[in-house]
């Protein structure tokens, strides 16, 4: 008996699928964006990782904006975003500057058209960065920067002063336990 071995393959950019009628891809969602359900499911798994990322777009883009307070360090972030996504998932992020003041970083698959695994896990990545470092200040929306921006100066503002009238408190009570000890 001579048994005749039939193979069926599919094709997705070049690359041979062994799932006949399943597109081959390296997200291993069959060339699809995951859909809205699993997309919010994921975030609500992994929110604490990726806080400050928003949804965007019928559910098939991460966003998050930056105020830029130094406009080269802002550069040096894209490149080190841009080093990151080089070494991981080469989905490739796009990057705007609007005004040289706000950086807005948006992630997603682009073969998919969509969000895949591989877009959380960059942001995940990216939330790793000292925004500090870098001079840049995570905002909501590009709309109300300015507001966001001068809250979030008042209160550093404010943590310093609380620091430093923490530690004359502190000095002033060594110096009337020593005065006591005398």
């Amino acid at each position: 008996m001579i048994y005749k071995i039939v193979r069926n393959f599919g094709f997705f950019n070049k690359q041979i699928s062994t799932k006949y009628g399943k597109k081959c891809c390296r997200y291993n969602q069959d060339g699809k964006p995951l859909q809205p359900e699993i997309v919010s499911q994921l975030y609500g798994t992994v929110s604490e990782f990726i806080n400050g990322w928003q949804i965007q777009q019928d559910s098939r883009r991460l966003v998050k904006h930056f105020y830029i307070e130094d406009y080269l360090m802002g550069i040096q972030f894209i490149k080190e975003v841009a080093k990151i996504d080089a070494l991981s998932s080469r989905n490739c992020p796009s990057f705007s500057v609007e005004k040289g003041e706000v950086l807005t970083l948006n992630l997603y698959s682009p073969p998919l058209d969509g969000l895949s695994q591989k877009d959380f896990e960059l942001a995940m990545a990216i939330n790793r960065i000292n925004f500090k470092e870098y001079f840049l200040i995570e905002i909501d929306s590009p709309d109300n920067y300015k507001k966001q921006v001068q809250a979030y100066r008042l209160k550093k503002q404010s943590e310093e002063i609380q620091a430093k009238l923490a530690q004359e408190f502190q000095s002033d009570q060594k110096q009337q336990e020593q005065k006591q000890q005398i």
